[in-house]
C-alpha cells in the first residue's frame, strides 16, 4: 500500500475481540483506522465526521443495525461499505447491497481476506459514483435540450423564424449575454410564460 495515501477506515463493530483483532490487522496492513463505532447511531455519526475512504460495518449492533446505519450513511455522504456478519444467508445479503454495501465479509474473518474486500469495495463504490455522475450528466443534457427546444418554439413563434435561425439566435444571445445556453433558454421560456394571456 501507498505510504504516502493510506486509506482511512471506520470501523463499526459491537464486538471488543472483533474489533481490535479488525484493527491489528488492518494496522499491519497499512491502512489508517481513523474511528471505531460500537453502534449504528455512532457508526452514522463518525462516518459523518470523519468521512472515512471504507466502512467496515457489522450488521447487527445496537440502537441501530448496521444495514439501517448504511442506509443513512449512503443518504447523506456515500461511501464505500464492507458489511461484515456472522450470518450468510441471501436475503441479509441482498439486503446488505441494497442498502449500499459494495462488499460483504462473513464472521470469522481472516486477514488475508481483508484487502481484497477493501479494494473490491472501494473499486465498486468508484464505479458507482462515476455512473451516478454520467446519469446526472445525462439528465442536465435532456433538460438542457427540452429547454433549447421550447426556447427554439417560441422564437419561431414570435418572431418568424425557422428551427435553425431561432437556434443560431439563441446561440447568439448566449455569447453575447455571456451566460450558458441552458440559462438563456430558460430565461425565454419564462419571459414568454409571463408574456402569455
Amino acid at each position: 500500500m501507498n505510504e504516502s495515501k493510506k486509506e482511512r477506515v471506520l470501523i463499526c463493530e459491537d464486538e471488543g475481540l472483533t474489533a481490535m483483532r479488525l484493527r491489528e490487522e488492518l494496522d499491519a496492513l497499512g491502512y489508517d483506522i481513523v474511528g471505531e463505532a460500537e453502534d449504528g447511531l455512532e457508526a452514522v455519526r463518525l462516518a459523518e465526521s470523519l468521512r472515512p475512504d471504507v466502512i467496515l460495518m457489522d450488521i447487527k449492533m445496537p440502537r441501530l443495525d448496521g444495514i439501517q446505519a448504511a442506509k443513512r450513511i449512503m443518504a447523506s455522504h456515500p461511501t464505500a461499505i464492507v458489511m461484515l456478519t456472522a450470518y450468510s444467508e441471501g436475503h441479509l445479503v441482498d439486503a446488505a447491497t441494497a442498502a449500499g454495501a459494495t462488499a460483504y465479509l462473513v464472521k470469522p474473518i481472516e486477514s488475508k481476506q481483508l484487502v481484497p474486500a477493501l479494494r473490491l469495495a472501494r473499486r465498486r463504490f468508484e464505479e458507482f459514483q462515476r455512473v451516478q455522475e454520467e446519469v446526472a450528466d445525462l439528465k442536465e443534457a435532456l433538460e438542457t435540450r427540452k429547454l433549447v427546444e421550447r426556447a427554439k418554439g417560441i422564437l419561431m413563434k414570435r418572431a418568424g423564424l425557422d428551427e435553425p435561425d431561432a437556434f443560431r439566435r439563441l446561440q447568439k444571445m448566449s455569447q453575447n449575454a455571456n451566460k450558458p445556453l441552458k440559462q438563456i433558454a430558460a430565461e425565454i421560456v419564462q419571459a414568454d410564460t409571463l408574456l402569455s394571456p
